[in-house]
This record gives C-alpha cells, sequence and structure tokens, in this order.
C-alpha cells in the first residue's frame, strides 16, 4: 500500500518537474531512479538496501507517470483526451500484467525469484530509455 501511496503522491511533484524541465527530461531521469532501485532490489540481500530500492521504484513510477502526462499534448494534439486515456489504459494493463511476470520467477525459481523478478523492471526501464531515446532524436 505504501508503495501506492508514494508513487500516486510523488505525481504532484513530478508535474512541477515535468512544467519546469520537460516531460522527456523528466521522464529520462526518472527511468534512472527507476532502473536504479530494480537493480537494488535484483541484487541486494537485505532488507534495508530493499526498502530502499522500492522506495526508489516506487518515485522512479510516479515520476514517470506525471511525465508522460506532460507529453501527451505535446505529440497528440488533436486527441489530448484519447491520449490520455491509452496512456492510463496502458499503465493499468502495466499493473494487470506485471505481476503474474513477477508470480512466474517465485515459481519457477523459489525464494531466490522473488528478487529475480525485479529484473523485468531493469529490462523494462532500457526499453523506456530506448523510447525515451527515439521520442528525443524525433525532436531534433
Amino acid at each position: 500500500m505504501l508503495f501506492a501511496v508514494l508513487a500516486s503522491v510523488i505525481r504532484v511533484p513530478g508535474g512541477i518537474i515535468s512544467d519546469k524541465f520537460g516531460g522527456i527530461k523528466t521522464i529520462f531521469v526518472s527511468i534512472l531512479i527507476l532502473l536504479f532501485g530494480s537493480l537494488i532490489l535484483t541484487f541486494s540481500t537485505g532488507i534495508f538496501p530493499a526498502i530502499i530500492g522500492l522506495i526508489c521504484l516506487s518515485i522512479g513510477m510516479g515520476i514517470t507517470n506525471a511525465g508522460v502526462f506532460k507529453l501527451v499534448p505535446a505529440y497528440i494534439t488533436k486527441a489530448i483526451g484519447g491520449g490520455a486515456g491509452w496512456v492510463g489504459g496502458l499503465g493499468a494493463f502495466g499493473g494487470f500484467v506485471i505481476p503474474p511476470i513477477l508470480g512466474y520467477f517465485v515459481d519457477s525459481q523459489g525464494k531466490a525469484g522473488y528478487a529475480n523478478g525485479f529484473s523485468t523492471f531493469i529490462l523494462l526501464s532500457f526499453i523506456s530509455l530506448g523510447c525515451i531515446g527515439l521520442l528525443k532524436k524525433g525532436e531534433n
């Protein structure tokens, strides 16, 4: 519950940051925070590093959410509502798909799967960074 609350609350300052620095820069930095948290969660063995990793993951997700919604009006100028609906729907879809993937790691690897499952977020972070690179390249 605290993970979701932090990710939700951090969206407000994330929106302010996005307004100040732009969506792409904000998303880039927040994905790096998310990646850092994912690496900690995948490779740490203690509870305190894991808590730090979860906090980073939550902050990264919340700020990324704000940055993405900053980009919608810039890239989908004639259908902002529809674009925001797609973004929200895809976010909800991720919340539906990712937990079973994490569960698969636990089912197939036992206790080690709890940490190894967070490698899913490492992969998704790199894919997201690639997408941000494409958006940035399209701006030039």
